[in-house]
């Protein structure tokens, strides 16, 4: 993720038409997918836990539904043209109302999270509600190329069109982005289940097996003389490079799996895995915040950032000198963070909200 950006924001325009930049988007493009996959694997793990309360309108169900809004509200406040709610009504031009309406990935991660949670509390049943994110799945992911289109697009509002597909520039629409999450989920709870009867082993060979043949089959779709649909973007809208995509994810997560599983009946030692490393992971929210900030700017940084000061004017060398030393300023930060939490939940709670609430005052009152 880190990574990615910082070279796409920073490299010149003469790099990033070369064939090694075009691998390195490649590679990039499942890095978004895998993030909305450990997404679903992750609601998954926390829904099994908490099964009880989960398909109830209790107070754990609407804390959670709570935090799915939260993200969607991130994602939109991230794109704000002014911390005005009146300067912005009264002064915002047509581009940046577009870039403040982007549907990007939290707002993705979001809005499924808030279906899943609903369908959960009216299916309340696992092979229905499992039944459901397949049917979702094939949906999101047959339907972007319809979706993807200017009839499609002229004809609902901006906020609407720009959460169903890319045409106005969202890098995560709904479609087809929703379905990696919705196969993290399935995966993820196939995974748990056959846990339980000590089948994981099998399951993994078989999700690599499964994660090489949609491979297989994506390319050798794409390979045919005759499509589906008459318009399909091959890198945008594709079924077929969806499959592709997560048959990656699914091979990898085998992979590393294996790999794991591995290390485990053998000596530890021969594995150094940093504390730091799995900090970065499970903060992920803060580290994909803080770090667009950093390099892109926001609403009190619109000048003071990494692509204000070099972006577009990087060779690959000093493009990753800036990798590493942003990655080196997300370490403290996330090691801090996960501190406070675990340490002091009750002051972070009350950070949460000191932040939210400074943030909508000044956003609603605030006249320029």
């Amino acid at each position: 993720m880190l990574e990615g950006h910082v070279l796409r924001e920073l490299l010149t325009p003469e790099l990033k038409s070369t064939p090694f930049f075009t691998f390195h988007e490649i590679f990039h493009g499942v890095t978004a997918p895998g993030f909305l996959f450990g997404a679903g694997f992750t609601f998954a793990i926390a829904t099994q836990r908490r099964w009880e309360e989960s398909v109830v309108f209790s107070r754990g169900f609407f804390r959670r539904l709570w935090r799915a809004i939260v993200l969607v509200l991130l994602g939109y406040a991230l794109h704000m043209p002014f911390l005005s709610l009146h300067k912005t009504l009264a002064t915002a031009s047509g581009s940046q109302w577009s870039a403040f309406l982007l549907f990007d990935v939290l707002q993705c991660i979001g809005i499924c999270l808030l279906m899943m949670r609903l369908l959960l509390v009216l299916l309340k049943r696992e092979k229905w509600f499992i039944a459901s994110l397949l049917a979702l799945l094939f949906t999101f992911v047959y339907a972007s190329p319809m979706v993807w289109t200017a009839q499609i697009q002229q004809s609902i509002p901006l906020l609407l069109s720009s959460a169903v597909n890319g045409l106005s520039g969202s890098p995560f629409p709904l479609f087809p982005y929703a379905g990696f999450l919705f196969a993290g989920t399935i995966v993820s709870w196939v995974f748990l289940r056959v846990g339980q009867d000590a089948y994981q082993e099998t399951f993994m060979k078989w999700l690599m097996f499964s994660g090489l043949l949609l491979i297989a089959i994506g390319v050798l779709l794409d390979a045919l003389p005759f499509h589906t649909y008459r318009q399909d973007n091959f890198w945008s809208t594709s079924p077929n490079y969806f499959w592709i995509r997560l048959g990656i994810l699914m091979f990898m997560l085998g992979v590393l799996w294996t790999i794991e599983d591995f290390i485990s009946i053998h000596r530890k030692s021969f594995v150094w895995m940093p504390k730091w490393l799995t900090i970065l992971g499970v903060e992920s929210l803060l580290v994909y915040i803080l770090h667009l900030i950093l390099l892109c700017g926001w609403i009190t940084n619109t000048e003071v950032n990494l692509r204000g000061w070099w972006g577009g004017k990087l060779n690959l060398p000093e493009a990753v000198l800036v990798f590493f030393g942003l990655t080196l300023v997300m370490i403290p930060c996330s090691l801090l963070w996960r501190f406070l939490k675990k340490k002091h939940p009750k002051f972070m709670r009350v950070l949460y909200w000191w932040m939210g609430f400074c943030i909508a005052w000044s956003f609603l009152f605030n006249p320029y």
